[in-house]
């Protein structure tokens, strides 16, 4: 059976099934009587999707329990090591709430509040969702894995037990805890024995995450981990893989089945499947946007919320950069759909290939994606360097885009401490001389 790595996607075949939404059934399958799919445009969807993600308009500064909030409206964050900038989650986390404390972030792990766990990627997830999760991650606990033979080799049993033997010995242990050699160059190989049996622990379930410190993850036994939480065990694994789909359909809004299937990184047949369920129930209610040649679907109880959004309510009023790794954008074919926007992580491209930069950051303006940026901050000098900014083909400079651009790039420089900014590259002269005039 595949491992995690093999699920994340699954890519429909010809293999006799009817093509229906992007999608092929089964030649057994039955494709249940429809309503009349709701029209909408391309851009009550951009704005549905910026409100469901909470990057429409800001909580009060002084809500103690925004941060709370925001995960949960969003439903889990991805964690990404890089550090060029804040790492990811705290920008995800920026976007939305505005400055705030990374420490306060941290605390809800720490507190119990957060678990960490396979999703759309290893991410943070709120504790109630955990009895949603638990039979998918006992069901990893009997899936065969590639872990043995291509990371730890023919000493695998007794390095994952010697492991698993001294975190319950000793309580939460760091992979640097533990003592080990390194193998091989780069990546994952770059991985000590001890850290790949704990990785491997963790994902089979023996372990959880018990907190961080300075990003450093530290494991415990998950029983101790769990001690004392009150959760719900009555879960099946066809109760996870139908939540997933709902609540993804939920935290996107409108959304293809395909789409909804990425969210939480479910397989694309399966989601299809439990739509068609969803919608014979009315749960979910077909949509046909402009432009789209597949049908979408809307959550029955967003409803209301869709009138709202197609009244002229909620208007978005963000300008905000965003992480390459923000839940808004997890699609990219969802990405060219509503934006027309191209995206593509070149962190592992070499830099004499790379079109826009190293780490790469939207920057959502209102409910459009309107440029780009590739930022470092030196935290020695406490200096944002903008080596590129880029807008949009078709975007104009405006005094309302340079405003926003401005009030943006204060408050990345207010989040990350630097009182100096610069900016190296970009192809509006108007636009970069009015922002060096104005932070010189």
């Amino acid at each position: 059976m595949a491992d995690y790595a093999d699920v994340d996607k699954v890519s429909p075949h010809r293999d006799g099934g009817r093509y229906r939404g992007g999608l092929i059934l089964p030649p057994h399958a039955t494709i249940p009587a429809m309503t009349a799919p709701i029209p909408v445009t391309r851009e009550t969807v951009k704005r549905l999707a910026v409100y469901k993600q909470g990057l429409h308009q800001r909580p009060a500064s002084d809500d103690p329990s925004r941060l709370k909030r925001i995960i949960e409206r969003i439903g889990l964050l991805q964690l990404d090591s890089i550090s060029v900038v804040a790492r990811s989650h705290y920008l995800v986390m920026l976007a939305r709430a505005g400055v705030y404390d990374p420490a306060d972030l941290d605390a809800l792990l720490d507190d119990g509040f957060l678990f960490e766990s396979w999703s759309h990627a290893m991410c943070q997830i709120p504790f109630a969702n955990y009895p949603w999760y638990r039979p998918w991650i006992a069901q990893r606990h009997t899936l065969e894995t590639r872990w043995k033979i291509e990371r730890l080799g023919e000493d695998f049993p007794e390095i994952v037990e010697t492991v698993l033997a001294l975190v319950r010995e000793r309580g939460p242990l760091s992979s640097k805890d533990i003592e080990g050699e390194r193998r091989g160059p780069g990546g994952w190989w770059s991985w000590k024995p001890a850290k790949v049996a704990l990785e491997y622990l963790l994902y089979r379930g023996e372990l959880m995450v018990s907190h961080r410190i300075n990003f450093q993850r530290y494991y415990d036994l998950s029983e101790r981990v769990l001690a004392g939480r009150q959760f719900s065990t009555d879960k099946t694994l066809d109760d996870y893989r139908r939540w997933t789909i709902a609540s993804g359909l939920r935290h996107l809004g409108i959304a293809t089945a395909n789409q909804v299937s990425d969210y939480y990184r479910q397989y694309k047949r399966s989601a299809a499947n439990h739509l068609r369920d969803m919608q014979e129930s009315g749960e979910a209610l077909p949509v046909a946007v402009a432009g789209w040649a597949e049908n979408a679907f809307i959550h029955r109880d967003d409803l209301p919320l869709l009138e709202e959004i197609q009244s002229g309510r909620h208007e978005p009023e963000l300008t905000v950069f965003l992480s390459p790794f923000d839940n808004l954008f997890w699609d990219r074919e969802r990405d060219a759909m509503l934006w027309d926007f191209e995206y593509t992580i070149e962190v592992y491209t070499p830099k004499a290939k790379r079109r826009y930069g190293y780490y790469v950051m939207p920057i959502l303006q209102g409910c459009d994606l309107v440029g780009r940026i590739d930022p470092k901050v030196d935290r020695v000098r406490r200096r944002l360097t903008l080596h590129a900014l880029y807008l949009e083909k078709g975007v104009k400079y405006s005094a309302a885009l340079s405003r926003g651009l401005i009030e943006a790039i204060e408050e990345f420089m207010a989040f990350h401490g630097c009182d100096s900014f610069e900016l190296v590259e970009c192809q509006h002269k108007r636009l970069a001389n009015r922002l060096r005039r104005y932070f010189s």
